[in-house]
């Protein structure tokens, strides 16, 4: 791995988890996390206290940021803009301060402000790439767009390199009884897009890994959606119509396609998710029979 001493904030959350498990054979991994928790290498903090991270960040080269409220329901919105907004000020603070080289921040794809069905804001156009227009109006939203604001600032400046992952909706294990609920709900709150943790965990690694690093959001998301049904079919079924195809052979390769553009992520991180929501109902029945 380029990086041979890395930081993880989050470490112990569920998908930290999986991001350990990825970078642990290939780095000197440090844990941060605020619960207690029997993981080697973990140091306890909360990511608000600017000074403690500084001690902890003296002395590394990389930090992978995941330590966040993770969706609006967790927490109430002042505790989750400190969380989110105060925490990622500070991590990329103390990692400038401390000559950290490269800092991979956990953002969200609900910085477009799509989630939870917004009045009068659909897709502006298909399939949906990191240029397209955001306007997050619930909370959570709101301090992922104030993190990649914080991030853009911190990159700007030069002394750090900074990049934004955007997962989608991961699927945890403990869903996947109602994965295919999800993908036949036309009001699917993450319009049907989803990833599995093992490939976020991917992305991470992937973000690391690359030579040059200047400034990007990027999607991480599967290839498909969770919906058997055509992906335009629900699309308009959901908004009364569609908005421009600015690839039309997107949704020709693939009628059930993800509305996500995750082809940054591929050309310049060298990513590719390869778990599909089929393969993780394949291993949940093969679980319940054995069982």
């Amino acid at each position: 791995m380029r990086f041979q001493k890395v930081v993880l904030t989050g470490g112990c959350g569920r998908l930290g988890r999986y991001v350990a498990q990825r970078l642990r054979p290939h780095c000197d991994l440090t844990l941060l996390d605020r619960v207690p928790a029997e993981e080697p290498g973990l140091v306890r903090a909360d990511i608000t206290d600017y000074e403690a991270l500084k001690r902890i960040f003296a002395g590394q080269e990389a930090v992978v940021h995941l330590a966040a409220i993770p969706n609006p329901r967790t927490a109430p919105a002042d505790v989750t803009f400190r969380i989110n907004v105060q925490g990622s000020w500070a991590v990329l603070q103390a990692a400038e301060d401390c000559g950290v080289r490269r800092v991979v921040v956990a953002s969200s794809d609900a910085v477009l402000g799509l989630h939870y069905n917004p009045p009068g804001w659909g897709p502006r156009y298909l399939p949906i790439d990191e240029d397209h227009p955001q306007r997050p109006i619930d909370f959570y939203s709101l301090s992922k767009e104030c993190t990649e604001a914080i991030c853009r600032s911190y990159a700007a400046r030069g002394r750090l390199q900074v990049l934004a992952l955007r997962p989608t909706h991961i699927v945890f294990p403990p869903e996947l009884p109602e994965i295919e609920a999800r993908g036949a709900d036309v009001q699917n709150y993450h319009l049907w897009t989803y990833i599995a943790p093992e490939d976020v965990a991917e992305g991470f690694a992937c973000a690391l890994q690359v030579a040059e690093a200047p400034y990007a959001p990027y999607f991480l998301t599967a290839a498909d959606g969770l919906n058997t049904r055509p992906t335009l079919e629900l699309l308009r079924e959901r908004y009364g119509g569609l908005p421009p195809l600015r690839d039309p052979g997107w949704f020709a390769a693939n009628p059930c396609a993800a509305i996500l553009d995750a082809r940054r992520a591929r050309d310049r991180l060298g990513f590719a998710a390869r778990v599909s929501w089929h393969d993780m109902v394949a291993a949940r029945d093969a679980a319940r029979t054995d069982a």
